[in-house]
């Protein structure tokens, strides 16, 4: 999502406004009762509040590992991309206009075929064998991947992945 990081910001700041409240809310009645089950509630929104942030934790380190290839499929208003990793896994994401869809795996590389550890994924790859192929453009040569079937024949030849050589993580 385009704004995503927005949306989280102000969730997170929505959050911390009512935890705020909530706090005071609990001081409150401390104040007048001296019991500490007054704080219940803001123990429940802290915790609640911790196990989102140990989530992104340990969602950012499964990207960790450096991107061997990025291979990317450029269809106009949408498009689709591959990022295999340096640890065996891949990320694969398939966006049109200001939503993707984001699908991750295990992959095995031998010779010139990458096998992916599942059969369909989203609406573009179809089938769990890609193929590395050098093509010709005028003077320039460009790494592909195609999708192949079992007996090793590209699928559909005008869905082709670009290997982008200028890896950025």
């Amino acid at each position: 999502m385009v704004f995503q990081e927005f949306v989280y910001a102000f969730l997170l700041l929505l959050f911390l406004i009512f935890l705020g409240f909530a706090v005071n809310n609990d001081l409150k009645k401390y104040h007048i009762s001296r019991s500490l089950t007054s704080f219940i509630p803001s123990v429940i929104v802290f915790l609640i509040l911790i196990s989102f942030a140990v989530n992104a934790f340990v969602l950012s380190l499964r990207d960790n590992s450096r991107v061997l290839i990025h291979a990317e499929y450029d269809g106009g208003f949408n498009g689709a991309y591959f990022k295999f990793r340096e640890d065996g896994t891949y990320k694969f994401v398939d966006h049109a206009g200001v939503g993707a869809d984001i699908i991750r795996g295990n992959y095995q590389i031998k010779d010139s075929i990458i096998t992916l550890y599942k059969n369909e994924i989203g609406n573009i790859i179809v089938s769990n064998t890609l193929l590395f192929r050098e093509e010709n453009y005028g003077d320039s040569k460009f790494k592909v991947l195609y999708q192949i079937n079992k007996n090793h024949i590209i699928i559909n030849p005008n869905i082709k992945f670009l290997i982008n050589d200028d890896l950025q993580d």
